[in-house]
């Protein structure tokens, strides 16, 4: 085997360990619930939220029976923030939960999930200071083309100071 082929192949198996070390994984009871952000990383302001994929703790590659009874809620918490969402099944993907959010601001986010998985209660918190999956990065990090925010307040500031003096002077004379 030739060393391009030696490395490529190096290459290629660490692409597929990625993606996994980007969820945590919990067994409750007879299921294994692998647990992070639907899209990693994780950006404030776009449309991203959280994911369950259940198996069974003993066959993690086979999907979780359509006939299985879940009933799964997720407490999404953030500061002394927070929201309860359904977390709803995706089609034609059995054992595969998720719910829509956008995290408003960059920082680390606390997930509960709570319900139940057939007859079995869940009640297990997940968070990203962990760093099993990804903490919301702001979303300066990816866009283009880079807005100069920080020079327009600064302008709006001065601005305001400006009319604020401008105002004094009328209000005392």
């Amino acid at each position: 085997m030739s060393l391009r082929t030696i490395l490529l192949c190096l290459v290629f198996a660490c692409l597929l360990v990625v993606p996994a070390a980007a969820h945590e994984g919990r067994e409750v009871g007879e299921y294994a619930i692998t647990f992070g952000w639907r899209s990693e990383p994780a950006y404030a302001g776009l449309l991203n939220g959280p994911e369950v994929l259940i198996s069974h703790h003993d066959s993690h590659d086979e999907p979780l029976p359509a006939d299985t009874a879940v009933d799964l809620q997720v407490e999404v918490s953030f500061g002394d923030q927070s929201i309860t969402l359904a977390l709803k099944p995706l089609r034609n993907e059995p054992g595969h939960y998720a719910a829509d959010l956008i995290p408003a601001l960059p920082g680390d986010y606390s997930f509960r999930v709570f319900g139940t998985i057939a007859d079995h209660e869940v009640d297990e918190i997940f968070t990203s200071t962990d760093g099993e999956f990804s903490t919301v990065e702001p979303l300066t990090d990816i866009l283009f083309p880079v807005i100069e925010t920080d020079a327009r307040i600064a302008a709006l500031e001065a601005r305001i100071a400006a009319l604020e003096t401008l105002l004094a002077t009328l209000q005392e004379g």
